[in-house]
C-alpha cells in the first residue's frame, strides 16, 4: 500500500516516515528530496530569498521531478515486494505542491495562479496519489520551534523575511489539503502532533493505518 505522510513544513513528516519504515517490515520510504540535491536547493534558496519570477518554475520542477522519482522507486519496489501487503511511505506526496503554489502565487496577479492551475491539471498524474494519507497537524508555535530545531540553514537565515509567507502557508495548508483529498478521493486521518513526542505520533499513526486496513477488508 502507498501511504502519504502529509503536512506543513517542519510538521515532523520525515521523522515519522523513517520511523514507520522501521516499524513495518518490507517497507520503504521515498524522500521528497535529498539534502544535497543541487537543483532543489537552488530553487529553495531563490524562493526564500524572494528571487522574482521563479515560483511557477519551482513548482513545475517539483511536480515533474517527483513524478519521475515516484515511478522509479515504485518499479524497483515491485520487483521484490507485494504492493498489497508491503508499504511505500511518501515523505509528502506530489499533490501537496499545489498548496505551495497557491501560497507563493497569492502575492501575484491572479492570472498566474489561474495559469498554474491549468498547467497542474495537465501535468499532474493522479496515479501518484497514495492509497491512504496521514496529515500531521501543527500550530504556529510548534512550527517555529521545529523549523529552528532542524537547522536547515536557508530556512533559518531567511526565516523572518518569510515569516508572513510561513503564516499564510500554515493558514491554508490543512484546509486546502482536505479539499484536494476530497477532490481526488484520498482517504486520510489527521494527527494533531502539538505537544506530542515522536513516539506518541508514531503510535497514533500505526493505529490509524491498522484501522484503515481493517475497514478496507
Amino acid at each position: 500500500m502507498i501511504i502519504g505522510i502529509s503536512g506543513m513544513i517542519s510538521s515532523g513528516k520525515s521523522t515519522l516516515v523513517k520511523k514507520l519504515s522501521d516499524y513495518y517490515p518490507n517497507s520503504i520510504f521515498i524522500e521528497e528530496f535529498s539534502d544535497d540535491d543541487p537543483v532543489f536547493n537552488t530553487f529553495l534558496k531563490w524562493c526564500y530569498e524572494k528571487q522574482p519570477n521563479t515560483d511557477i518554475a519551482f513548482q513545475s520542477f517539483l511536480i515533474e521531478s517527483l513524478t519521475d522519482s515516484f515511478y522509479k522507486h515504485k518499479e524497483e519496489f515491485l520487483k521484490n515486494h507485494n504492493i498489497i501487503e508491503d508499504h511505500i511511505f511518501l515523505d509528502r506526496f506530489i499533490l501537496e505542491h499545489y498548496i505551495f503554489a497557491k501560497a507563493t502565487l497569492s502575492k501575484k496577479n491572479k492570472k498566474y495562479f489561474e495559469a498554474f492551475d491549468k498547467l497542474f491539471a495537465h501535468i499532474y498524474d493522479s496515479k501518484c496519489n497514495p492509497d491512504f494519507a496521514l496529515f500531521i497537524d501543527i500550530n504556529w508555535e510548534t512550527f517555529k520551534q521545529r523549523i529552528f530545531q532542524r537547522g536547515r540553514k536557508v530556512e533559518i537565515d531567511n526565516f523572518y523575511e518569510n515569516e508572513e509567507y510561513f503564516k499564510h502557508l500554515l493558514s491554508i495548508y490543512k484546509r486546502t489539503f482536505v479539499d484536494l483529498a476530497s477532490k481526488y478521493n484520498i482517504p486520510y486521518v489527521i494527527i494533531d502532533s502539538n505537544n506530542k513526542s515522536n513516539s506518541n505520533v508514531l503510535s497514533e499513526a500505526t493505529v490509524a493505518i491498522a484501522n484503515y486496513l481493517k475497514n478496507k477488508k
